[in-house]
């Protein structure tokens, strides 16, 4: 009986505490919107009801058989329950203040020009101060409805949790006053890391950015004199050579400068110097792959100016001069083709050939032969019906009054008609053309005289130039 008695008591008492409580979360403030106090009504809130969820399991389980106290109770749980999710777990003060701990960033380049980090923080200080300012009229707030509750109202008990309020945000004061000292001292040790970046690395860079200059001045001026007592020589590409080399060697001094200048942050140059090259290297693959070119000319003289080469163009080809070898293109003056007389075409063009051609295409020089002597191939096409031993022998007779190297073969032509004499000889490739029409005149002159000899069908029409093996 003593049990039970207690348990009314201890329910009707329990009641009365939440009945309070209940009011507690129901009290308004004229600053309902102020950051400061909603985020402490719902920190509150938030515990009350896990309070009495606790009281209220703890009730549920001190009841052993079925009542309708039980019943009410599971509702009163359930309620509860549902209203825990208008509140958030970890909305309350040291949340507000975290996302205002400022971490000093690494100062670069881009950072001292543009004063991004100084203008960041300056922007959190400014919002920081409006927050702070929100809190102290929390505090005034609060301390209103304090003395305003306590000449009206002789509610001790909220009167107490009113005033719990206010020692609890006039303590947390502390955390507020600190924070901002904690912007304010980053924002001097920020500016001093600003002045230190100054002092010893933008000036380092601008010093290094002038010495870069005038060495440029300087290299500039060493050009314009080997330029002045080498233009009036006739050796041009020696002139070349030496400007070449001087650019190279430059180029080599301000890598190595850099390097020495900046030995202290080494992994830093590597880096940037990485990041440049990859960069460099996707927005200028072109220029730089003609670069190459020009250095692997430069130093393996596989082509020189002066020289005669062959280029191709997917199906076509072109044979020229060598006027130019710049540093990122070869210069080209087209002569006549006289590898294929059957196409006509125009001829003493311009052509400029990007010097990276010589690692993706093949090209033929034919000044590299000894003493620039190429192959060349006449054809003429006979009746079946020929003594081709006299043929040799008047071919023969005409090459040693000629003084040229000769060999001459015979094939099917494509219809089996006929036979194709298929004469080839040596020439020089700056007179190929000359000498063809040399050669062909006095072989079908011979043949024509002979009246042993049955031409079917002349031509001198050069199929392919052949380099001499």
């Amino acid at each position: 009986m003593k049990i039970f008695i207690s348990l009314i008591f201890l329910l009707i008492y329990a009641s009365g505490v939440e009945k309070i409580e209940n009011d507690i979360i129901s009290l308004k403030t004229p600053s309902s919107k102020n950051i400061w106090i909603k985020t402490f009504q719902n920190y509150k809130n938030y515990n009350i009801v896990i309070n009495n969820i606790s009281k209220t399991e703890l009730k549920i389980k001190n009841i052993h058989n079925d009542s309708p106290q039980l019943e009410s109770l599971q509702k009163r749980l359930s309620l509860y329950k549902s209203k825990i999710g208008l509140y958030e777990k970890n909305n309350n003060f040291d949340e507000i203040l975290r996302q205002y701990k400022y971490i000093i960033p690494q100062i670069t380049l881009r950072d001292f020009i543009f004063k991004t980090s100084q203008n960041t923080l300056l922007k959190e200080i400014t919002k920081y101060k409006t927050l702070r300012n929100d809190f102290y009229v929390a505090i005034a707030t609060l301390q209103n409805n304090y003395e305003t509750l306590e000449h009206n109202s002789n509610n001790r008990l909220k009167l107490k949790l009113l005033k719990d309020d206010l020692d609890y945000f006039t303590e947390y004061s502390e955390n507020i006053e600190k924070t901002y000292q904690n912007l304010l001292e980053s924002q001097d040790d920020l500016n001093k890391k600003y002045k230190e970046y100054k002092d010893d690395v933008f000036i380092k860079h601008i010093i290094t950015l002038l010495i870069i200059i005038v060495s440029y001045i300087i290299y500039k001026i060493i050009s314009s004199i080997i330029f002045y007592f080498t233009h009036n020589k006739e050796n041009h590409e020696e002139q070349k050579n030496y400007r070449k080399l001087l650019s190279i060697l430059f180029i080599f001094f301000v890598l190595i400068f850099i390097v020495i200048r900046y030995i202290d942050d080494l992994i830093y140059i590597i880096t940037f110097l990485s990041v440049v090259a990859a960069a460099l290297t996707i927005a200028m693959k072109e220029i730089l792959l003609n670069i190459a070119g020009a250095i692997y000319i430069f130093f393996s003289s596989v082509i020189k100016v002066g020289d005669r080469v062959m280029v191709q163009f997917e199906t076509k080809h072109t044979i020229g001069d060598i006027t130019d070898i710049s540093l990122v293109k070869i210069k080209l003056n087209e002569i006549d083709d006289y590898t294929n007389l059957k196409e006509v075409k125009s001829v003493g063009r311009t052509i400029y050939i990007p010097n990276s051609y010589i690692f993706t295409k093949v090209f033929y020089n034919y000044s590299l032969k000894k003493n620039g002597v190429i192959n060349d191939l006449i054809e003429f096409e006979f009746d079946s019906n020929n003594d081709f031993a006299l043929i040799e022998e008047i071919t023969k007779n005409c090459f040693e009054k000629l003084n040229i190297v000769y060999t001459i073969s015979f094939t099917l032509n494509a219809l089996k008609t006929g036979i194709v004499g298929n004469i080839s000889y040596q020439t020089n490739y700056k007179e190929a053309s000359k000498n063809r029409g040399i050669v062909s005149i006095k072989l079908l002159d011979a043949y024509k005289n002979n009246e042993h000899i049955k031409l079917k069908s002349s031509k001198a029409v050069a199929n392919k130039t052949h380099e001499e093996e």
